[in-house]
This record gives structure tokens, sequence and C-alpha cells, in this order.
């Protein structure tokens, strides 16, 4: 995996500029007051889609050939990547394809559509992934996966860059991971500006690719994945989201579903941010190890992902 310097990083961040939000970051007095540490979050579930998945699928295709652009591009996603990419398709008139588990969200899948996508529902997790590169073939059309993917964390990295930018002097900062597509281009992030800060992710105890990875010293597949937060629940780590994580990335938080509710009624009722399970892992990470950091630690949580179905919110509350 290539390095990434500030220079690079910043002409990336120039060019997707008009398609993306520079989403903002506020200090929360309640959880400061919970914790004990200051504690920001960076609200990009106000990105473009809901979450951050647009950076990366813009750079992605701005980087594809055009003969390739023209033919269209297909992805497999539990849906935040999906709509990520069907975005970038319509800014970039590039026809878009995806698969998604048939258990996937019915507001993800619509709002995917919405975009301009198709879309067809198929089977499990795995299923759905086969089924994706059997379609890819079928229609000649290029598979660009969810989060592993160079040039897709290079865009990822520019919410690394703002997070920089907005909390230079940042201790700590927590983000959920799935396949590790964020994790990785943030990574890189720090890297190339020179942050000191603490790199921690956080996953679901019922999808812990990244985790089992690092215990291996290499990118695992899962056998199977169980966890209210979808945006997490990758089959696997990307080898490519390893290599560029590892070195950067302090630990990894294995985190409980119930933690995650609980962090998410927190974002709600008292930072009233409407965030999906996955975009409050980072703060349910961040509660399950308040006690591990120095007293008093500028923390910032990435609170990425608003796409909660009204249904399946009911059932968490």
């Amino acid at each position: 995996m290539p390095s990434l310097d500030r220079v690079r990083l910043g002409q990336i961040a120039k060019q997707l500029a008009p398609h993306i939000h520079t989403t903002p970051m506020w200090r929360s007095d309640t959880l400061s007051r919970l914790t004990g540490h200051e504690v920001y979050l960076k609200a990009e579930l106000l990105q473009k889609t809901g979450s951050y998945k647009p950076r990366g699928m813009l750079w992605a295709l701005m980087n594809l050939e055009e003969e390739r652009r023209k033919r269209g591009v297909i992805t497999f996603s539990a849906g935040n990547a999906a709509q990520g990419l069907a975005y970038a398709g319509r800014i970039l008139n590039v026809p878009i394809t995806v698969t998604m588990p048939a258990a996937a969200s019915p507001t993800k899948a619509q709002a995917t559509r919405d975009y301009g996508a198709e879309v067809f529902l198929h089977g499990v997790p795995k299923e759905c992934l086969q089924f994706c590169t059997q379609l890819a073939s079928e229609r000649g059309l290029t598979f660009i996966s969810s989060y592993d993917n160079a040039e897709l964390m290079e865009g990822h990295a520019t919410l690394g860059l703002e997070l920089t930018e907005q909390l230079p002097d940042m201790d700590a900062l927590f983000l959920g991971v799935g396949g590790g597509g964020m994790l990785g281009g943030v990574a890189m992030a720090l890297q190339a500006c020179g942050s000191n800060a603490k790199l921690i992710g956080v996953e679901p105890h019922g999808a812990p690719a990244m985790f089992r990875s690092f215990e291996a010293g290499q990118a695992i597949t899962l056998d199977g994945v169980s966890t209210i937060a979808d945006g997490l629940a990758a089959p696997g780590s990307g080898r490519l989201c390893y290599e560029a994580a590892r070195p950067r990335t302090e630990r990894i938080v294995l985190v409980s579903d119930d933690e995650i509710t609980v962090a998410l009624k927190l974002l709600m009722e008292r930072c009233k941010l409407f965030a999906e399970p996955a975009g409050a892992a980072a703060l349910a990470g961040l509660l399950s190890v308040r006690n591990e950091l120095a007293p008093g630690s500028k923390v910032c949580c990435v609170v990425s992902g608003g796409n909660l179905d009204l249904q399946r919110l009911k059932a968490l509350l």
C-alpha cells in the first residue's frame, strides 16, 4: 500500500471539494462530563448520503479509465457504500450497479435507487458477494470494493485531513471499523499530517474482522457476522486496509450491541445526532475504555452513518 504525503492529500481534497461537505465538529459538554475527557464529535453523518463513503467512491471513479466508466461499475454493500457509489456515479455520469444482502435496510436500498443505481437484493452477505462477482463478469462491469481499494482509501483520507485541521491537538481518535476502509484512509492521513493522536478502531463483538486480523498478523475473513451495526458487518477485513491501518493504529476495541445501543441513545437524546448503530460505535468504544485514557484527554469520535431505518429504530429503542 503506497504512502500518502501531505501535498497529494491536499490535492485530492481540492478535487473532491465541489462534491462533498466539510463536515462540522462539535465539543459535547455532556459526553465530556460523562467520560472525564474533552470529547468532540465529528459529524460525518451530515456528509452527502449520510456517511464518509462518497469521499472514497468519488476518488475511485475519478481514477478509473474512461472506457471502464462507460461500461459501468458494481459493488457489494450493506448500504452506505452502495449509496456512496451511487452518488459518485450520478455526479460523474457512471452507470452503477449494486448488490445488497436480502436483509439490507429498505431505507438504504431505496436511497441507493434514488441516487440512480440498479440494486439487486440477494441472499446472505457471503452469497451476495459471490453474486456480485458473477454479475460483474456477465455484464463486463468493473468491481470496486466497498473498502479494500487504494484510491478509495486515498479519498477517505480527506476525512483524516479535516480531523487534523479541526482538532490539531487531539490525543485520541475513535472510529467504527467494518472492512477497514475508513481506518486505513484516516491512518494514512494522520501519518501524512504528522499527527500524534492515538488511532483507535471500534468493532462489534459480532463482526470482529480487523480485531482478528491484528491478532493473526494478516487480513482475515470471518465465517459469519451478527450485529445490529450493519454498516460494520463486513465479511472480512481488506488486505490493503489492514496494511494501511496496522502500522498507525493503537488498538481495536470490541463492543457489544448493547453498548452500541447505549451510545446511540446518547447521541440522539443529548447530542441531537440521528446516527445509525455503525455511527454510534466510536462513542461506544470511548465509553468502554474511557478509564484507560489519561484524564482530560482531548478525544474525537467520528460519527459516520446516519441512515437509520425508522422501523429498526423502533426495535432498538
